[in-house]
């Protein structure tokens, strides 16, 4: 048959039956439909696994960061601060204070160290002498240590003014020593003479 003469039969609604062993079109598209919804939980469950692979990684990922990335513990170093016992001056270099440790579990590397010292509205912070520059008003002096770069637990430091008189007679000094950003126990203030 020809198409003009199926379009003129459909028109008129005189269609031909189907020729024997032909397929019914719309028998083959309801097999298609069950075939597909045959496969789509096995898929929503692959992706579902999937995903939930994929999430596990991301929270272990995420967990371990946190874990990992906790700032260490503050030092337990204890430390002792005392007048140095030289009388005061006008003068730029007077020693200040003696500090030593009342109890360290370990050494201290001057690069994470901070000395601030308070006297009044005034904050002077300290550098160790040996990278003590023109700009530093006071300077750490060590005394009985093995290392240039470790506060070390049995060593004696001094505090002195550098280039700047801190304290012309008597002071009140407030000392503040940090290690790794975290705070070290110790001896608050002082009174210098």
């Amino acid at each position: 048959m020809t198409a003009d003469r199926l379009i003129s039969m459909s028109v008129m609604g005189k269609m031909p039956p189907p020729s024997v062993g032909a397929e019914d079109k719309n028998m083959n598209m309801n097999k298609n439909n069950k075939n597909d919804e045959a496969v789509s939980p096995v898929i929503a469950t692959i992706l579902m696994v999937a995903i939930t692979v994929v999430l596990a990684g991301v929270l272990y990922v995420w967990a371990n960061s946190l874990a990992s990335d906790q700032p260490d513990a503050a030092s337990l170093n204890n430390f002792d601060a005392s007048d140095a016992s030289a009388a005061m001056s006008a003068a730029t270099d007077d020693t200040m204070l003696r500090m030593s440790w009342t109890y360290a579990d370990e050494d201290l590397n001057w690069a994470f160290v901070s000395f601030k010292l308070e006297i009044g509205d005034n904050v002077y912070d300290c550098e160790v002498a040996a990278n003590a520059a023109d700009g530093d008003e006071c300077v750490i002096v060590q005394n009985g240590g093995d290392s240039d770069t470790q506060w070390e637990s049995d060593e004696i430091v001094f505090i002195d003014e550098y280039n700047t008189d801190i304290c012309s007679s008597q002071c009140t000094v407030e000392i503040t020593v940090q290690y790794n950003g975290q705070v070290l126990s110790g001896t608050p203030s002082v009174n210098v003479a």
